[in-house]
């Protein structure tokens, strides 16, 4: 092996250990939080054609003069120069298809009925999803689920639950002489007691099935995003990038993995204290019974 092939071999190897793993939540937030301020003039990755989503602030461009102040006259060069991988990171974010993210996987109407539009939504939140990568990669974590379906009684105008009563109401006959009625909601005036089982009152949905297809949506998106990132930023010299950390479909409910029953056998602990009984009285001994002799049986009587 001549010197120049010792030479690159061992710059291989090193060029090789260099490389940290990361997973690609990681990987984004070193670039976008770390690397990519201390550049001068920082053309912004938001620079595309604004949508309706899109938040102005995030139309007016992502680093601006308040993320990269060490940059100013007095720090010009207090953190060096941007790494190049962390460019190519911003060219791949920048290049990011959202409608080719297969969202399918995800099931994003898990549970949620029929009648949520999945489709309408999904295709809403698709245009944000550079926004979200961009967010969750500055400040940490990930996209909130919010809670489950919520619903409350509905109030009236004086601020008291509405009480109902299902009323069937005489509208005539049928052909065959057989009566028809009409049954409609109204309100209860007599509220009557435990026993009337009648009366019910209704449900306003403060979070329904919509909202939480949207919050699914949401972070269906921004986990397809980070996994379509993994597969691209497989080339870079410095990092090796991970799979995302983050479970991708975490309203989907795994099932429960059976439980250990407790031991109803107490164990022969060692370490405990031994047990302290309360000290009990000796009990009395019980009187012997009377003997009693006949004087025609004992010889020594007579």
């Amino acid at each position: 092996m001549t010197a120049s092939a010792r030479h690159s071999a061992s710059t291989t190897r090193t060029e090789t250990t260099k490389r940290r793993v990361f997973p690609i939540e990681e990987v984004l937030r070193w670039a976008i939080r770390d690397e990519l301020p201390k550049r001068r003039l920082d053309p912004s990755i938001t620079q595309a054609p604004s949508l309706p989503s899109v938040h102005p602030m995030w139309g007016n461009g992502l680093f601006t003069r308040v993320d990269n102040w060490s940059r100013e006259p007095g720090m010009p060069l207090a953190l060096g120069e941007c790494h190049p991988d962390a460019e190519v990171i911003e060219a791949e974010i920048r290049n990011l298809d959202a409608e080719a993210l297969d969202l399918a996987p995800y099931q994003i109407g898990h549970g949620l009925g029929p009648q949520c539009e999945v489709e309408r939504i999904s295709r809403l939140v698709r245009r944000d999803v550079i926004a979200w990568l961009i967010t969750y990669a500055k400040k940490g974590g990930r996209p909130d689920l919010g809670e489950h379906v919520m619903c409350e009684p509905a109030l009236s105008a004086n601020g008291k639950v509405t009480v109902w009563r299902t009323v069937s109401t005489l509208c005539g006959t049928d052909l065959h002489g057989k009566p028809l009625f009409i049954t409609s909601d109204k309100v209860a005036v007599s509220k009557g007691d435990a026993r009337d089982t009648g009366l019910f009152c209704k449900l306003h949905w403060t979070r329904n099935a919509d909202d939480v297809a949207e919050d699914r949506a949401r972070y269906a998106v921004w986990h397809a995003a980070l996994a379509h990132l993994t597969e691209r930023l497989s080339g870079l010299s410095s990092v090796e990038v991970r799979a995302p950390i983050a479970p991708a479909t975490p309203w989907i409910s795994q099932p429960t993995p059976p439980a250990a029953l407790q031991r109803l056998i107490p164990a022969n602990d060692t370490d405990l204290p031994p047990a302290r009984h309360p000290a009990q009285r000796p009990r009395p001994r019980p009187a012997s019974a009377v003997r009693h002799i006949d004087p025609a049986t004992y010889p020594l009587v007579a």
